[in-house]
C-alpha cells in the first residue's frame, strides 16, 4: 500500500498535466492497481513478523518519517512529481504495530473537485492518507499495511505491500508497475524524524 508520504515550492500540477497530457490520472490509477495486485500476489509476506514488540533500532521502520521525494518515471519518459518537487508527508510506525500514512501535494490544489467516482482515487486528489496495522519482513525488505481506513476507497480492507530499504536515516520505497505497455518506476524517499532536526 502500498503505495507512501514534503511539498513546499512544488511544481504546478497544471504544468505537469500539460506535459503528461491526460496520462497523469491514468498513471496514478495504474500505480494503485499495481500495488494492490502486488500485495495480493505475494502471499508469502503474510507470514512476516508482526510489528508489535519490534526493537525501535536504527534499521527498523518504527518511528516518524518525513516524505522528501515522490516520483514516478515512465520507461523512456520524464519523471512525474504528482505531489510537487517538495511533497509534504508523514509515515508513522508505532512499536505496537500501528501505521498512519499521509501525503499531500505542495502546494495543494484546493480548487479541484473533492469527489471522484473512481474507487482508486484519493479524495481530494491532492491529499492521500490511510491507516491501519502493519507487519514487516526485514529479510525480504517489505512491509504490509492492513488498511482499516483512509480516503482511498479501493484500499479499504486490503493489504498494501511496500518494498523498502533503510540506510542510515533514509527510507526508500521502490516499486515498478505497468502503465499500459510501458513500465513505470516509482520511488518514495523519506527521512527519519530525530530530535532537534530542522525540517
Amino acid at each position: 500500500m502500498g503505495d507512501v508520504p514534503s511539498y513546499h515550492g512544488g511544481l504546478n500540477l497544471d504544468m505537469e498535466r500539460s506535459r503528461m497530457g491526460t496520462r497523469l490520472p491514468h498513471l496514478r490509477a495504474a500505480a494503485r492497481r499495481a500495488l494492490i495486485s502486488c500485495a495480493l500476489a505475494v502471499p508469502a509476506l503474510c507470514a512476516q513478523s508482526p510489528a508489535a514488540g519490534a526493537d525501535p533500532g536504527p534499521d527498523t521502520l518504527v518511528g516518524t518519517w518525513h516524505l522528501v521525494r515522490y516520483v514516478d518515471t515512465p520507461e523512456g519518459g520524464a519523471p512525474v512529481q504528482a505531489y510537487g518537487t517538495e511533497p509534504i508527508g508523514l509515515f508513522i510506525f508505532t512499536p505496537g504495530g500501528h501505521v498512519s500514512i499521509s501525503i499531500m501535494r505542495n502546494p495543494p490544489d484546493i480548487d479541484v473537485a473533492t469527489t471522484d467516482p473512481d474507487p482508486e482515487a484519493c479524495i481530494p486528489a491532492w491529499y492521500c492518507a490511510y491507516f491501519g496495522t502493519y507487519t514487516v519482513n526485514y529479510e525480504r525488505g517489505a512491509w504490509v499495511t492492513h488498511v482499516l481506513g483512509g480516503n482511498i476507497p479501493a484500499y479499504l480492507g486490503t493489504d498494501q505491500r511496500r518494498a523498502f530499504k533503510i540506510q542510515d536515516d533514509t527510507l526508500t520505497i521502490s516499486e515498478s508497475y505497468m502503465d499500459g505497455s510501458r513500465r513505470v518506476h516509482a520511488e518514495r524517499v523519506l527521512r527519519r524524524d530525530t530530535p532537534g532536526r530542522q525540517l
